[in-house]
Order: structure tokens, then C-alpha cells, then sequence
């Protein structure tokens, strides 16, 4: 193979001339950063960035001079590189290694008072440094500290006088004076920068008042265009109202309205004393049924809906009374409602608040019915009130029209602060408000780092105070740790002791950097002289003495001249006494290099500065972890505590938008059906294997007002069981503590046996399926008691409960007569309404004469009585009879039909709901449909 190298020995030096001239442009610009580490506290990862980077350089130094001796030419290619590659292993690795462990070897012989000598001398170069001390006959002064030889100088210093015991002991008596000189010194030279700062901060804040005052002005000037426009709107929504009272009061008839009160008393009165009637009586039964139907008859006749008996009532109480109970006294709550001796004034309030009759404007102002209809139509003009609001309330008025304007109209105002000022600010602090806010100090501490952490800086210091209240203590805390460490135990820095790399590191920080420096120059300088020797056979000349006359002249340039060209420091005798000490401790050789170093350091410098801007560092530490080592040594600089949410703002500030965490549920569309003859998780379950988003439920009320999931109103012992009583119950006149006894599955069966699972109340059930399904919606169904009977106000009641435990998206309240749907009709709530048509199949002949019981009359209500004719069926299902409810069921609502009854006719009319519409029936009956369509499987 044809050797490339071996066509003629210029294309060889050629190579080392390129190679050369690379390693020369790091070497100097290595160089130069050593000579600038003489005057510079270097931490530990800065020192070994050093070292390491140094030794790299040293390694490729020698590997170039060995590549000098090897003869490439006219051999064969793989000899020459295995010669090249031989050299660099040999070269590379020598000085790579060599240097760290001649650095280790001297750190880990050093003893614990060594390395405290160490800290001494670091102390002393930083001295010197700093201009806080002069060494006798050598005296620096600004301008010295900047010149290389200086710098050259401090550099060596620390490794000629760290073999002076007599020197060091001196200077540990003058360690207290040089660390409060130092002090003094490096505050007085950082004041006119860290003032600067300051008057930059002292600018910038200004402009950020101004900023401020702008956007503040402009906030509270759009809250008096917002209040005015609130209370125009005030006046406007009760001018509407005083006009349609007045409307309403030009066509009420006073004398008709009285007689309608007095009748309603009258009925009323019956209804509850026919009641306890049926109560003691033998058809009790049948009785209810029949009152119950009397009474919703002659009140949808005369009111045009149907209004539960309880409705008219006094609002429900809770009473304690003390019963006997099994030879004991106990103490019970209990919740009753006073239906008996109902006055006029009542049922007057109760009736008006039904038919919007007022008798006077305030009357008609706290009425229910005024004050929901209030709401629907602002509620359609974007405003929403809260449930309990009237129309009387003009302070919960202008807080609801005002709050969304207002916390939009914040919003900007914090926007714009927080991209003119950085942070969010209250909108009424004066100029000292606005400088002694948390992120305004917290902007000048993060710039001025003070010592004292809860200091509250102003913007009116003099450089004196400035310093006296900035610069001082933190340089004085610096002080007193320098201190700490100086008269610390030095066996602590002994080998195996807490603080022996501690120890190693002041010793590293002496002698890495004047090592670093000597092998540095020396690489350098011969590397130089090479590529000076190389230049005449690149150049052509065929003698071959010249080469050699320039390596033996260069090289004696470089020893001899620096040293006959002494720098003045050199020529003092303090230098001369560390020489001597050098010599003694060491070798004459070792002196004359440190000579030789400080000589000749000052004609690299300058051309090293040059190449630095060309060869960036091979190897540096992070500033992070400069910082974080600089951090441990120094003291703790000032760490500003954000401000506490809501800290500092007034009322009059923007309110803060509330964020809700709740993820929204999607739009329910497939629902299944739950019998409760099986337990209910399993069919959960399976619902949930079906892909169904939500299941449903029917509920019945107990005696004590609380709903179990029941879907028949008696409870027979087939399919579910009450397993303490041996008869057909009526599920309305069992409590919620023998409800407890409920199982699924027929009496006596062997599934009952064999897994006797309890039915739950309606809470119970969704408060399993919060916590075991949260990914299901749940709809109950509310169904009247087995008489017809429909407590309002238990049903309203149970609806919040669940929703306000589900969340208003997970819950639906279904019902499926009218009676149970009036009692939403002026209910406030966030949850969806669905209604159900009836079944399909045959209706029972109803003659409608309820007033004279006949034959067939007595058989209907016997056969009501045991839970038959239970639901309303028909043949076909009209849009006329599904009208009133319609009217009733509001856009978010919804209306399911059976799968048989949705028609042409009935689809069109239902498609013309605003809300949402759907089919109940058999799953395999039903059709797949589009999303917004609501099935509703029962299988």
C-alpha cells in the first residue's frame, strides 16, 4: 500500500506544521486563563476544569514533539502509522496521567496543618489580589495587579512560600487584618457597580410606576362605566316588573281570589281529615286511591296543574320528642310537616306564588313564580342569579350583572401588568404601597441580594448608605465565615476527617495552577520553536544545519533572555527570600523555573489573550455548579418569599375566577335500565361491558321520607324479598331501618340462599357508584306512592342530594307522571329533567265518576290496591297528551316514549323540542341512533 507520507518529507512536516499551530493556538489561550486565576477565588469544579484541561493540552504537547522523531519516509504505510500511533500512546497517556498523580501524590501527602497553611497562603494571594496588603519590598498598586508578571507572580507564590514554615507563621498573626482589609476593599471596589444596579433599578422601577398608574386608572375608570351600566339596568328590569303588576292587578278580581282562597281551605281541610279516615279505616287502600284521585282532579280542574297536598303545607320541621322505647326513654329527630289549621294568609301566599295573583307589589316581588320567571329571562339575556334571588335583592343584582364584566375587565388589568411589570399587583397602592410590595422588593432583592432578608430596600440611598446597608453585611458575614474556617480545627482536614476534601481543595487551588502554568510555557514555547524549524524545508531549503541552528537558538532564547531580562519583582529581596526558601525546600531547580516562569509569563500573555478569542476552553465547569460551590463557601444570599394567594388585596381588587377541576361528563345517549331482582353491580357492570354511559333506577319513598330502589310500590316476596315480614307490604309504610331487611331475589329462593345481597337506598347507591363507576351517569326514576300520593317536597329534596353528590352532569331526575313532574315546575336546579311516556298496552276503562263509587269503581281500586294498573298504558300515544309536559321540560331536559308509540306524527312533534328526546323498551327492540337520541334499554 502507497504511504501518502512517504511521497516526501514536506508533506509529513506539513501535517505537524497544521497539528502544531492548532495546539499552539489552545496552549496560549489556556495560558492566558491560568495567568488570569491568579487574582480569582476558583472553586473546587473550577480548579479540576483546570487541571484536567490542562493535563489534555500536556498530553498532546508531548505526543507533537515525539512525532517530530519519526521518519516516515520511504517506509510503508502501516509501519509509519503504527510509529504514529506508538508515539501517541506513549506520549499522551505520560503526561495525561503523569500530572494527576504528581497533583494526588502531593494532596494526599500533605498533612492536616498543611492543607490549614494552604488556606492561609490563599488567603494572602487573595490579599494581594485585592490590593489589602503589600509584601515588603514588593509593593503593587491597580495597575500592577492587571500586568502579567504580577499575576505570573501570585500564581507561583503560593507553591515558593507553601514550603515556608517561618513565613506562614507570620502571616497566620496577621490573618485577622487581612481579612477585614479584604473586606474593606472588595466592597469598596464593588460599590460603583453594584450602585450602578441600583440606578438601573432605581429607572426601571419608576417607569414601572408609571405603568402602573396607567393601567390602575384605566381599571377603575371602567368599573364606573360598569356600575352605572348596572344601575341603568337596575331601573329598567324594575320598571318591566312594576308594569306587569300593574297589568296583573287591573285584571285580578279581589273578591274571586278570596272566594278561590276560602274553597282551597275548605278542601284542603277535608282532603287531610279523609285522609286519617282512610288511615283508621278497613279499605285503607283503597280509600287513599280514591281521595287521592278526587283530589287531583278538582285541583288540576281549578288551577289547570297538579299541585301535591303537601305543597299547601307548612314547611317541613325537625322536632325531638322523647318516647318510650322498650321500657327506655329515648330521645329521637324527626321531621314534620303541619298540614292541620291552615290560615288564609297562608294558603293566600301559597296561592299567589301558584297563579302570580299578588296582592301587593312587594307580595308579588317575593313571589316564587315572579322571581323564577325573573331569572329565566335574564337568564336568556346572559345573566344567571342564584336560586334564592328576588327581585327585591338590587345589591345581588348588580354584584351578578357586575361580576363577569368585572373579572374580565381584572383579568386585562392583570394581563397587562404582568406584561408591562413581570407580576400581578392590587390596583389601589399608592407610590410606597407599589415599592414595598412583595414582587417589587422581590425584584430588588433578586438584583441587590442584601443581607437581611426581610429588608425593605427604597429607591432614595446615597452611595454611602447604599453601601452601608447593601455591600457591608453581606461582606462582613463573608468575613466571619473566612474566620470560622481560618481558626477551625485543623485536624478536621485531615485525611478521613469531615472536612479532608475540603483540606485537598485549598491545596489544589495553591499548586494546580502554577504546575498547570510551567508545564504550559514549557509545551508552548518548544512546540513553537518546532514549528519555527519546520519552516525552512516547508519553504524548500535543502540545508539541512538550518533547522537545528534554529531549535538551539530558540531554545536558548527562551531559557536565557527571559532570565536576563529579570521583571522587577524578581529583583526584590522579599523575592529573593522565597527563592531561597524554594531552593532549600526543594531543589535550585525548582527555583530557577519559578524565575524563569514569572520572566517570561509577560511576553505569552498578550499574544494568549489574542488566541483566547479563537480557542474557547476544552474543558469548564457548569455555572451552576460554580454557583451551588460558591453558595456553600460563602454566606446564604437572600431567598424572596413569594406572595401568599391573596396576600395584600382589597376588596375593591379584581376577583379572582374560580377554576373548576371536574372534568365535563359526555352527553348521555345510551342508558340502561336496572331490574332489581338482580343485584344492582353486576347489571352496573354489565353496562358498562355494553359501552351504556349511564344507568337508571326506580325509586319509591318510605315512610321516613328517604327512596329505595324499588320498582313496584308493594314489595310481595317475588323477586325481592323483605325477609322480616311474611306478607305483601306497601313499600310506603315501611321505614328506612326495616328497609335494611330488603334482598334481592325471591323469598325463599335459591338464590337468595345462596347470595343474599341487600337493596340499597337511593344515597347508598350512588355513593357506591362515586366511588366503583365514576365514568357512569345515574338517572332515578321517582315514582308516587302505591295510594298515588307525590311528596314534593322528598322528592325535591332526594334530586339535590344526588346531584350535589354526583355533580349536576352525572345525575338526571326521571319521572313519569305529571303529578311528579309539577313538582319541578318552579324548583331552581342544574341538573336535566326526563320525562317518560306511558307504557304500551291496554288502559283500564276509567267511567270518571269518582264521586259515586260503583261496582266496577270498588274492583279498579281493589286491584290498585295490590300494585295492578300501577302505570299509565295506552294504545297509541298523541303529541296532545305529551303536550303538557312538553310545556313544562326546559331546553337541557329530556322526553323518552316507548320504542311502539314513536310514530311519523310523534317524531315530528318531538323534533320540534328543544330538548332532547329518546325511546325506552327491550335492548334488542330499540335502534341504533345518532348520539343526541336517548335509548333507554330495559332487559
Amino acid at each position: 500500500m502507497i504511504n501518502p507520507f512517504g511521497k516526501g518529507l514536506r508533506a509529513w512536516l506539513l501535517v505537524l506544521f497544521v497539528l502544531n499551530l492548532i495546539y499552539l493556538v489552545y496552549e496560549l489561550a489556556f495560558n492566558s486563563r491560568l495567568v488570569d486565576a491568579a487574582v480569582a477565588s476558583l472553586t473546587r469544579s473550577q480548579v479540576l476544569a483546570l487541571e484536567l484541561e490542562g493535563r489534555i493540552l500536556s498530553g498532546i504537547g508531548l505526543s507533537l514533539l515525539l512525532l517530530r522523531l519519526i521518519k516516515v519516509q520511504g517506509r510503508p504505510l502501516l509501519r509509519s502509522v503504527g510509529a504514529i500511533g506508538l508515539a501517541i500512546a506513549i506520549g499522551f497517556p505520560l503526561m495525561f496521567y503523569g500530572q494527576r498523580i504528581l497533583v494526588d501524590t502531593l494532596v494526599d501527602r500533605t498533612s492536616a496543618e498543611q492543607r490549614m497553611d494552604a488556606q492561609h497562603l490563599l488567603l494572602l494571594k487573595r490579599g494581594l489580589a485585592n490590593n489589602a496588603l503589600q509584601l515588603d519590598g514588593i509593593p503593587f498598586d491597580d495597575a500592577d495587579l492587571d500586568s502579567a508578571h504580577t499575576r505570573s507572580f501570585l500564581s507561583v507564590l503560593g507553591l515558593m512560600t507553601f514550603v515556608s514554615p517561618e513565613f506562614i507563621d507570620s502571616l497566620k498573626t496577621e490573618a485577622d487584618r487581612i481579612i477585614d482589609q479584604v473586606v474593606v476593599n472588595e466592597a469598596t471596589r464593588a460599590l460603583p457597580e453594584h450602585y450602578e444596579e441600583y440606578r438601573q433599578l432605581q429607572t426601571s422601577l419608576q417607569q414601572a410606576w408609571r405603568d402602573y398608574e396607567q393601567v390602575s386608572d384605566e381599571y377603575w375608570q371602567a368599573q364606573a362605566d360598569l356600575s352605572a351600566e348596572a344601575e341603568a339596568r337596575w331601573h329598567e328590569l324594575q320598571a318591566g316588573l312594576m308594569a306587569e303588576w300593574q297589568a296583573l292587578a287591573g285584571e285580578r278580581n279581589e273578591q274571586a281570589f278570596t272566594r278561590q282562597v276560602l274553597t282551597l281551605q275548605r278542601s284542603l281541610s277535608s282532603y287531610f281529615q279523609a285522609r286519617e279516615r282512610c288511615d283508621n279505616g278497613r279499605f285503607r287502600d283503597e280509600c287513599i286511591i280514591r281521595i287521592e284521585d278526587i283530589y287531583r282532579d278538582e285541583v288540576t280542574r281549578n288551577l289547570g296543574r297538579y299541585v301535591a297536598p303537601h305543597d299547601w303545607c307548612h314547611e317541613p320541621e325537625i322536632v325531638t320528642n322523647t318516647v318510650q322505647r322498650r321500657g327506655r326513654f329515648v330521645t329521637e329527630r324527626q321531621e314534620v310537616q303541619r298540614c292541620h289549621d291552615l290560615d288564609f294568609d297562608h294558603l293566600a301566599g301559597k296561592l299567589t306564588a301558584i297563579t302570580q295573583q299578588a296582592m301587593t307589589y312587594e307580595q308579588f316581588l317575593a313571589s316564587d313564580a315572579v322571581a323564577a320567571e325573573a331569572r329565566d329571562a335574564l337568564a336568556e339575556e346572559g345573566l344567571t342569579l342564584p336560586a334564592g334571588w328576588r327581585p327585591s335583592d338590587r345589591d345581588a343584582f348588580l354584584d351578578a350583572v357586575i361580576s363577569e364584566p368585572m373579572q374580565a375587565l381584572g383579568q386585562r388589568a392583570d394581563d397587562a401588568m404582568q406584561e408591562q411589570l413581570g407580576a400581578t399587583l392590587p390596583l389601589d397602592l399608592s407610590a410606597e404601597g407599589f415599592l414595598a410590595s412583595q414582587p417589587v422588593q422581590d425584584r430588588l432583592h433578586e438584583a441587590l441580594r442584601p443581607r437581611d432578608r426581610q429588608m425593605l430596600i427604597s429607591l432614595d440611598l446615597d452611595p454611602e448608605a447604599f453601601r452601608d446597608a447593601i455591600l457591608t453585611p453581606h461582606y462582613q458575614a463573608l468575613a466571619a465565615q473566612e474566620r470560622a474556617r481560618l481558626f477551625a480545627d485543623a485536624q478536621a482536614l485531615a485525611n478521613g476527617a469531615p472536612r479532608e476534601e475540603e483540606g485537598k481543595q485549598y491545596v489544589r487551588a495553591l499548586i494546580v495552577p502554577p504546575i498547570a502554568m510551567g508545564f504550559s510555557l514549557f509545551f508552548a514555547l518548544v512546540n513553537a520553536i518546532g514549528l519555527a524549524a519546520s519552516l525552512p524545508a516547508l519553504l524548500g531549503s535543502r540545508r539541512r544545519w538550518l533547522p537545528h541552528l534554529i531549535k538551539v537558538t530558540g531554545l536558548g532564547l527562551v531559557l536565557a533572555l527571559p532570565m536576563a531580562n529579570s521583571a522587577a519583582v524578581v529583583k526584590t529581596e522579599t523575592y529573593r527570600y522565597f527563592a531561597g526558601e524554594a531552593e532549600r525546600a526543594l531543589s535550585p531547580l525548582g527555583s530557577l523555573f519559578a524565575t524563569w516562569v514569572i520572566n517570561t509569563e509577560p511576553v505569552v500573555y498578550p499574544l494568549g489573550r489574542v488566541m483566547a478569542f479563537l480557542a474557547p476552553p476544552l474543558v469548564s465547569a457548569s455555572p451552576e455548579q460554580v454557583a451551588s460551590e460558591q453558595d456553600a463557601l460563602e454566606a446564604p444570599e437572600i431567598q424572596t418569599v413569594p406572595e401568599r394567594a391573596g396576600q395584600g388585596l382589597s376588596p375593591e381588587s379584581p376577583p379572582m375566577q374560580p377554576v373548576s377541576s371536574a372534568a365535563a361528563m359526555p352527553v348521555v345517549s345510551r342508558v340502561a335500565h336496572l331490574d332489581v331482582t338482580r343485584p344492582l353491580f353486576d347489571q352496573v357492570e354489565e353496562a358498562r361491558s355494553r359501552q351504556q354511559q349511564a344507568v337508571m333506577v326506580d325509586l319509591q319513598l318510605l315512610s321516613d321520607r328517604h327512596w329505595a330502589i324499588h320498582r313496584s310500590p308493594i314489595i310481595s316476596g317475588q323477586g325481592t324479598c323483605l325477609t322480616n315480614f311474611q306478607r305483601v307490604m306497601d313499600i310506603s309504610r315501611v321505614d328506612s331501618l326495616q328497609w335494611r331487611a330488603a334482598r334481592h331475589a325471591s323469598c325463599g329462593s335459591e338464590a337468595l340462599a345462596e347470595r343474599p345481597v341487600a337493596i340499597p337506598t337511593a344515597l347508598e347507591f350512588a355513593r357506591q357508584l362515586q366511588r366503583g363507576a365514576a365514568d357512569l351517569s345515574l338517572w332515578t326514576h321517582f315514582q308516587p306512592t302505591l295510594h298515588g300520593e307525590v311528596n314534593c317536597h322528598a322528592v325535591r329534596r332526594e334530586a339535590d342530594a344526588l346531584a350535589d353528590l354526583l355533580g349536576p352532569q352525572r345525575f338526571t331526575a326521571a319521572v313519569s307522571r305529571p303529578e311528579v313532574l309539577s313538582c319541578f315546575a318552579q324548583h331552581e336546579r342544574g341538573y336535566a329533567l326526563a320525562y317518560f311516556g306511558p307504557e304500551h298496552g291496554s288502559a283500564e276503562a276509567d267511567d270518571g265518576s269518582l264521586r259515586h263509587l260503583t261496582l266496577a269503581d270498588a274492583r279498579r281500586l281493589r286491584e290498585r290496591a295490590r300494585g295492578e294498573a300501577y302505570r299509565e298504558h295506552a294504545q297509541r300515544l298523541s303529541a296532545a297528551r305529551l303536550q303538557p309536559a312538553l310545556d313544562q321540560l326546559a331546553a337541557g331536559d329530556a322526553i323518552i316514549v316507548h320504542h311502539r308509540h314513536l310514530d311519523d306524527a310523534l317524531r315530528q312533534s318531538l323534533d320540534a323540542f328543544t330538548g332532547r328526546h329518546g325511546v325506552f323498551g327491550p335492548g334488542s327492540a330499540l335502534p341504533n341512533a345518532a348520539a343526541d337520541f336517548i335509548t333507554v334499554t330495559r332487559d
